[in-house]
């Protein structure tokens, strides 16, 4: 997708050193050079199922990247998978990490944890929200560690934060937050201080989050404590591929969440952190790099070396997402050597055809001491990305099956969401494509939502209609069928005359060569079993439109999927896929997220959608009737009323006695009442339907206007 630009020349800057420079650097190592730690060793925890469900806190899953920062410190890294934590065990290692347990330790593990404390041993518990019960044996982590914490002075609140990204609240000014500008939560709780002479707090959420402690310690006996209200700020995405809501925390540029991490451990270990810096660390010079699409343009980078002695061989990549592979990665560069204190520029050649947002990873490799190793992301914005929409507010068959879709599209730097409220414009103001799938039988879309969805298509929006096959007993094609007919659209979901079903198994489809979308390599998708479309051909060639059989069953001249374009009609409309099957689903992703299928719904997508998205026309300043100077937006009305404007816009429709006016420009709907009966009014619609109008408004265009048809000129 990248267009490779490897044979461009690098670009690099050095920047000397000068007496600021020597003085960041003084106060970045504390003035030492990097001191390797005695023999020692960190003991994670992996026996109480600290990977289940959408929880890896691993040292070889979400919490690898922590481990390898430790190891960096000078300190081995081991867990124990098997077996029952014991005072013996315990005592071979500096430190005890406990991310997320989920099963709860038993009575003679709880005291042993306290008894190493006790006699000088470190403990470091990292939490999750109340309810994350993975397992569902009413144990989770907050009450896991309550059980025994209390002698720590400190217990976990039993609540859900709300995300908060960055942590609004109090910082203290200690070790522990020793050069931590930014960190956050996405779901956690936090941390009572249940007696102060011993246990603190360092970090702390805002007041909307009810301001408890999110980062504590605790001094007890001769041992420490520190205790961590939420696992994201250490997940560095290594999780699950399949798993939802997961954030890569550890390695977000704009967040401190690895300092975070060398100060709790340094905090642990009494050691300085100022002993231990990051060693090698770099920038983007735009905090939120962007690009349009289509267009050539660098990313600067600066690379510092922290450290006090040299580094060389430095390869630096860029890779689109995880995994870190010949798929992903689109741009490689070595500086040979970075000297100590020395920073480095670093241009990056980008260009990107497609709109999209995605994650850009920048990987530092140092071949001369891999312990300087880092990797950090950020998001790159090329235009606006796709916004989509799937309705499930109508009991939509499908819809509960799209667990890995999130993850799919984000893959293409697309996104959607599931549809919480009916169809309304302000729910459909940012939204590019619609995905409509069966509703269950008895569930009608209502006359304001089809004018919603009118509003929608007549803007040149794309929509998708997913019809159901034989297998699945919930949704109901009918509604589908009675939907496109009340917004014009001269097709219909009907039994496939070839496919009988076949248990609910994924079905194989056959790509079909089209003037619409070019498939490239991609010539067989999956889906869930299939309707088959019909056309009604004399109704298309009367509204303008064109349409093309995309993929049928293997062998097959029978439409599964077909695309429908308007844009050429005289509706307004733009793209339409009428799909006779779902092909979103997880059972056709075969949780294969660069699968041939994922391929093909982006190819759709980005089709169907339209070329200057909502996002982008929905964030404009709203145009104002009464400001003649505002183009389409408003002129002055050809009337001896100087104060009266007009409107220029297609009429939606007519319901609760309210004529629904689109304005061209204008992203607020503008309702004309009038004082006819309703069965003259929709006679009066009828003739307008589709047609340019002429609406004459009071200077105050938010005032409904009341009166006969007269104020409303139409093109015949």
């Amino acid at each position: 997708m990248f267009d490779l630009l490897k044979n461009i020349p690098l670009k690099i800057k050095k920047i000397t050193a000068g007496a600021s420079a020597a003085a960041f650097l003084l106060f970045a190592s504390g003035g030492g050079s990097f001191v390797s730690a005695e023999t020692g060793a960190v003991l994670f925890d992996n026996a109480h199922l600290e990977s289940i469900g959408n929880a890896n806190w691993t040292i070889t899953g979400g919490f690898s990247d922590f481990a390898d920062t430790i190891k960096g410190m000078g300190y081995k890294v081991e867990e124990i998978k098997n077996g029952k934590v014991t005072l013996d065990l315990l005592k071979k290692y500096d430190v005890f990490v406990v991310g997320e347990p989920n099963v709860k330790f038993d009575d003679s593990e709880e005291q042993a944890i306290v008894q190493y404390v006790r006699e000088g041993g470190n403990l470091f518990m990292i939490a999750d929200h109340a309810g994350a019960d993975r397992n569902n044996d009413g144990w989770d982590a907050v009450k896991i560690f309550n059980n025994f914490s209390e002698p720590f002075g400190m217990k976990f609140a039993e609540k859900w934060v709300k995300k908060e990204m960055p942590i609004k609240g109090k910082v203290e000014p200690t070790d522990l937050t020793y050069k931590v500008k930014f960190c956050g939560t996405w779901g956690g709780t936090t941390v009572d201080i249940l007696n102060p002479a011993i246990a603190k707090g360092h970090v702390f959420l805002s007041e909307f989050n009810g301001a408890g402690a999110y980062l504590a310690t605790s001094e007890f006996e001769k041992g420490r404590v520190v205790a961590l209200g939420d696992s994201s700020p250490f997940d560095d995405g290594t999780g699950d591929k399949g798993a939802v809501d997961l954030v890569d925390g550890y390695n977000l540029l704009n967040a401190d969440h690895r300092q975070m991490a060398i100060n709790s451990m340094c905090y642990l270990l009494r050691k300085d952190a100022k002993e231990y810096p990051i060693k090698l660390k770099f920038f983007y010079a735009e905090s939120k790099p962007s690009a349009d699409p289509g267009v050539q343009k660098d990313f600067d980078i600066t690379v510092i070396n922290q450290d006090k002695k040299d580094y060389s061989n430095v390869t630096i990549d860029f890779y689109r997402n995880r995994p870190f592979d010949a798929k992903t990665k689109f741009y490689s560069t070595t500086v040979e050597k970075i000297a100590a204190g020395e920073k480095v520029q670093v241009k990056m050649p980008f260009k990107q055809n497609d709109r999209m947002m995605f994650t850009l990873y920048t990987c530092v490799n140092c071949a001369s001491d891999n312990t300087a190793n880092i990797v950090g992301f950020n998001s790159v914005m090329v235009g606006t990305p796709i916004m989509g929409i799937i309705d499930s507010v109508h009991e939509n068959d499908y819809v509960n099956r799209v667990k890995m879709l999130k993850n799919a599209f984000e893959e293409d730097g697309l996104f959607y969401q599931r549809s919480k409220q009916p169809f309304s414009d302000e729910a459909l103001g940012r939204v590019d494509v619609v995905v409509m799938t069966a509703p269950k039988a008895g569930q009608t879309i209502a006359q304001e939502e089809i004018l919603a969805l009118m509003n929608h298509l007549k803007k040149g929006r794309g929509m998708m209609f997913c019809g159901k096959g034989p297998d699945s007993n919930w949704g109901d094609n009918s509604n589908l069928n009675n939907l496109m007919k009340g917004l014009g659209i001269p097709a219909s979901f009907e039994t496939h005359p070839e496919f009988k079903g076949n248990g609910g198994k994924a079905v194989s489809y056959e790509l079909k060569e089209n003037n619409f979308i070019k498939f490239d390599e991609i010539k067989t998708i999956n889906g869930e079993s299939p309707a088959t479309v019909v056309i009604d051909e004399k109704a298309l060639k009367s509204a303008g439109f064109t349409y093309q059989v995309i993929s049928t069953l293997p062998g097959s001249n029978v439409p599964v999927d077909v695309i429908i374009d308007g844009s050429k009609s005289n509706t307004g409309f733009g793209k339409i896929a009428v799909f006779g099957s779902f092909h979103m689903s997880d059972q056709s992703y075969g949780q294969d997220l660069f699968s041939d299928t994922h391929k093909f719904n982006m190819k759709v997508m980005r089709f169907i959608a339209p070329p200057n998205n909502a996002a982008a026309f929905a964030s404009k300043p709203q145009g104002n009737a009464t400001n003649n100077n505002s183009g389409n937006n408003g002129n002055a009305a050809p009337s001896d009323n100087a104060k009266q404007t007009f409107v220029r816009g297609i009429a939606k429709g007519y319901a609760n006695g309210v004529l629904f006016i689109e304005d061209f420009g204008v992203s607020k709907e503008i309702k004309i009442m009038h004082g006819l009966s309703e069965e003259k009014a929709l006679m009066e619609f009828s003739k307008m339907k589709g047609k340019l109008v002429k609406v004459y408004l009071n200077p105050d265009s938010t005032e409904l206007m009341t009166g006969p048809f007269d104020k409303i000129e139409y093109r015949k």
